[in-house]
């Protein structure tokens, strides 16, 4: 059996396990939103998170080639931003200011991809702008939902941007660092470092399939991860 085809089997027999049933890219982000949602008391957070929740959606879409729905969320993003504006420090609002400003550039030339590539940045933004007191997961988690995010999008360009894969993927693996230790389970400790493992070696071949198949084990196990800490709490 060579590595590809066992690092799948491994993840495949835990996400069986883990989740009742396949989702499509459109449930699993569903899912994301429902599970990551913030404490009712926290308005702040709340805001955030729906702004969040309108960039994973419109990954989803432009993954999906759904340019109709890209622009959807394209403009409901612009009617949230006003909203954000009190809620974010300058710098954090004037780099997420200039990412959707590319992002309207990119619709308007119907780049699909384009667009997802600045979403994934506002999505990062808002993410790390949310308070960590109030977070049901830690915001490592979410990193790794954005290097999924960023790695099924580069996969997909016709000239793949190698060092920013590598960059993406290096960054996640900083992120699975500071969780493997606050992770106590040590089979989901596993999956994710199997996961991590082949991406890096994938990068390392510039393996453009393997690479994408690395980013959607990600965003899934995002789900588990989410479900961990979820637990973790009520204990």
């Amino acid at each position: 059996m060579n590595r590809f085809t066992f690092v799948s089997a491994l993840i495949a027999s835990f996400l069986l396990t883990e989740l009742p049933q396949t989702q499509s890219w459109a449930q699993t982000q569903m899912a994301h939103q429902t599970s990551s949602k913030p404490p009712t008391n926290s308005s702040r957070n709340a805001a955030l998170s729906d702004a969040a929740s309108i960039n994973e959606d419109l990954i989803g879409f432009a993954l999906e080639g759904n340019a109709e729905k890209v622009t959807e969320k394209v403009t409901a993003m612009r009617k949230v931003i006003p909203a954000l504006r009190s809620l974010l420090d300058a710098s954090t609002l004037e780099s997420l200011t200039r990412q959707f400003a590319d992002m309207e550039q990119a619709s308007t030339r119907n780049d699909v991809l384009g667009v997802a590539l600045a979403s994934v940045e506002v999505y990062r933004f808002l993410e790390n702008a949310t308070d960590p007191a109030s977070r049901p997961a830690p915001l490592e988690v979410a990193m790794l939902d954005y290097s999924g995010f960023k790695l099924s999008i580069l996969s997909r360009k016709e000239v793949t941007d190698w060092q920013a894969v590598a960059v993406t993927a290096k960054d996640s693996d900083a992120a699975w660092v500071i969780l493997t230790k606050r992770v106590q389970e040590a089979s989901l400790r596993n999956l994710v470092a199997a996961i991590q493992d082949g991406l890096r070696n994938y990068v390392e071949r510039k393996d453009v399939d393997g690479a994408r198949f690395a980013a959607k084990m990600q965003i899934e196990v995002v789900d588990v991860l989410e479900d961990y800490f979820k637990r973790s709490r009520k204990k």
